[in-house]
């Protein structure tokens, strides 16, 4: 009988080995897949943000392209009884190239839509940086609907993306 006591008991270690070995091969698998996993995730995995994230950065990285027009020359609104002058010369943002070509061909109805905004200003208003700010968004609404009226395409409202003022002179 004491035989068979100490053979049940070895067998009992082996077994609580074995389970122990079992066990721990288990948990590794598991640790090995949980990572690939997450290497997975964190490394192949590509979330729509990040792609659209991409495609604007692509999209702002193309170079600005600036067209110089000619000098405005106009009388503005005056209170005082005076004649006032105003003198801009204003530039135009784009990333098409192909864009300075069509306003080149409307040239004369852009002119025009331009110096009816600046003749509408006031004299005593037109110099504050509001008034300006204003400016330029409605020169910038006004040009990109005379080119989008004619078939320029353009991202967002149209092809042209920003108006600066390079000269501005009232008298």
């Amino acid at each position: 009988m004491a035989t068979k006591g100490k053979d049940e008991s070895a067998t009992k270690q082996k077994s609580g080995k074995g389970k122990l070995l079992v066990i721990i091969v288990v948990l590794l698998v598991l640790l090995l897949a949980a990572g690939g996993g997450a290497a997975w995730w964190f490394l192949i995995h590509k979330k729509p943000a990040a792609a659209a994230a991409g495609k604007a950065v692509a999209a702002a990285a193309q170079p600005a392209h600036f067209i110089h027009l000619q000098p405005f020359v106009t009388n503005v609104q005056s209170s005082d009884g005076q004649a006032h002058y105003l003198q801009v010369k204003i530039d135009l943002k784009t990333t098409d190239e192909s864009v300075e070509s069509k306003i080149n061909q409307l040239m004369p109805e852009i002119r025009s839509s331009i110096l009816d905004l600046l003749a509408a200003q006031q004299a005593s208003t037109v110099t504050l940086d509001t008034t300006r700010a204003k400016l330029r968004v409605a020169i910038q609404a006004k040009v990109n609907h005379i080119l989008v009226a004619a078939g320029a395409s353009g991202a967002g409202g149209g092809p042209i993306s920003g108006v600066y003022f390079s000269g501005f002179v009232m008298q």
